[in-house]
C-alpha cells in the first residue's frame, strides 16, 4: 500500500481533479429520491461520495465546469463527506477506515456543542487515500435543484443520473415536511430562490403573478416542480452521458434499474450493493430524510395521504407539461 495521500495538496489534487472529470452525478428535485439513488451508487466499494457539496462549497460564479467539479470533489466537511449509511470501500483498508470513522464521530459530536459547532462543521474529514487507490476510484456527487447540462457538455467523461418523481408523490412529501417543519428556509411553501424561478417559469407559460399568488399551495408546488424539471430535462436529454431515472420504476424494479445504471456509469455489480438494495427496499426507519423504506409503499403512499382536492390541483397544473408522458396515467388524463 502506498503512502497516505492528502488529497488537497500537490499532485494528489490533480488526480482528484481527474476523478472529478469522470464523476457520477446524481441529480433531481428535492424529495424525488435523490438520496436513495445516491446511496445505491455510494454502496459500490470503489465510489468516493460527496453529499450535496454545493451546500458546503457554494457554486463558483466564474468557474468553468471542470473547476467547479474539482472544487466540489475537495468538499470534505462533515456534511458533504459523511452521510449514513456508510459502506466498506476498496480504497480504505480497515485501519484507515476506522481512523476516518473516528474523526467523523469526533467532529459529529463537536458539531452539537455550543461554541465549537460552527468550527467542527467546517473542518475536513480526511479521505486517507493512497496513490495506489486513485486508479480505480470513482467520484460520485449528489446535487439537488441543479441543472448539470453545462457539466455534461464540457466533461463528456462524467455520467449524470437524473431522477424524476411523479409530481403528486414529490409534492405530497414536501407538504408532509412542511407540516412537520422540516425546512428552515421555506416560508409559504417555496424558498426565496425557488419562488423567483417558479414565478418566472409560470409567467413564461402564461400565468400572471397575481394569478400565481392566488393558487392553493399544491398548485404552487406543482409549478415549482415544473420550473425545475422542465428546463433541466430539456437540456440534459440532449446529452449522451445522461440517463433519466423514473422514481416509480426504481421503486418497482430496483435491481434491474440499478444494474442498468451501473453499466451506464461503468461500475461493476457487487454483493455490497445487492445487500443494500435488499435492506433499503424491505425495511423502514420512518425517518423523513432516511433511505430505508418499503419501496413499493414509498412510490404509492401519496395516493392515500393526499386529498383528492390537492391531487386535482397538482394534476391540473402539470396537465400541459411535456413531462406527463413519463406517466401513462397522466398522459391519458
Amino acid at each position: 500500500m502506498g503512502s497516505v495521500w492528502p488529497v488537497h495538496r500537490g499532485s494528489s489534487t490533480m488526480s482528484l481533479d481527474e476523478a472529478a472529470a469522470r464523476a457520477i452525478l446524481i441529480l433531481g428535485a428535492p424529495r424525488s429520491g435523490t438520496t436513495w439513488l445516491a446511496k445505491i451508487v455510494d454502496s459500490h466499494p470503489d465510489v468516493l461520495y460527496r453529499h450535496e457539496p454545493d451546500e458546503v462549497v457554494p457554486p463558483l460564479v466564474t468557474a468553468d465546469p471542470a473547476r467547479q467539479m474539482a472544487a466540489w470533489a475537495r468538499a470534505r466537511a462533515l456534511r458533504s463527506s459523511v452521510k449514513r449509511p456508510m459502506f466498506r470501500k476498496s480504497f480504505l483498508p480497515p485501519s484507515r477506515a476506522a481512523m476516518r470513522t473516528g474523526v467523523a464521530h469526533l467532529l459529529g459530536a463537536a458539531s452539537r456543542l455550543p461554541g465549537v459547532a460552527g468550527v467542527a462543521k467546517r473542518l475536513p474529514v480526511p479521505d486517507l487515500l493512497s496513490r495506489a487507490s486513485m486508479a480505480r476510484l470513482r467520484l460520485a456527487l449528489k446535487l439537488v435543484n441543479w441543472n448539470s447540462a453545462p457539466i455534461a457538455r464540457a466533461l463528456p467523461g462524467t455520467r449524470h443520473l437524473f431522477i424524476l418523481r411523479h409530481p403528486c408523490g414529490q409534492i405530497a412529501s414536501i407538504m408532509r415536511g412542511l407540516k412537520q417543519r422540516r425546512f428552515h428556509d421555506i416560508g409559504d411553501g417555496l424558498s426565496p430562490s425557488d419562488a423567483v424561478r417558479t414565478i418566472a417559469h409560470a409567467e413564461r407559460c402564461g400565468l400572471s403573478r397575481r394569478s400565481f399568488a392566488a393558487l392553493p399551495l399544491p398548485a404552487r408546488l406543482a409549478w415549482n416542480w415544473r420550473s425545475f424539471n422542465e428546463p433541466a430535462l430539456e437540456s440534459l436529454q440532449r446529452q449522451d452521458n445522461v440517463r433519466v431515472v423514473p422514481y416509480e420504476r426504481l421503486c418497482a424494479e430496483p435491481r434491474e434499474v440499478a444494474h442498468e445504471l451501473f453499466a451506464f456509469a461503468g461500475l461493476s455489480w457487487n454483493a455490497q450493493t445487492e445487500r443494500f438494495l435488499t435492506n433499503s427496499t424491505r425495511t423502514s426507519d420512518d425517518a423523513y430524510f432516511g433511505v430505508m423504506r418499503d419501496s413499493a409503499e414509498a412510490a404509492s403512499q401519496w395516493r392515500r395521504q393526499m386529498s383528492r382536492e390537492d391531487q386535482r390541483a397538482v394534476l391540473d397544473t402539470v396537465a400541459s407539461s411535456p413531462l406527463v408522458a413519463t406517466w401513462p396515467e397522466l398522459a391519458a388524463a
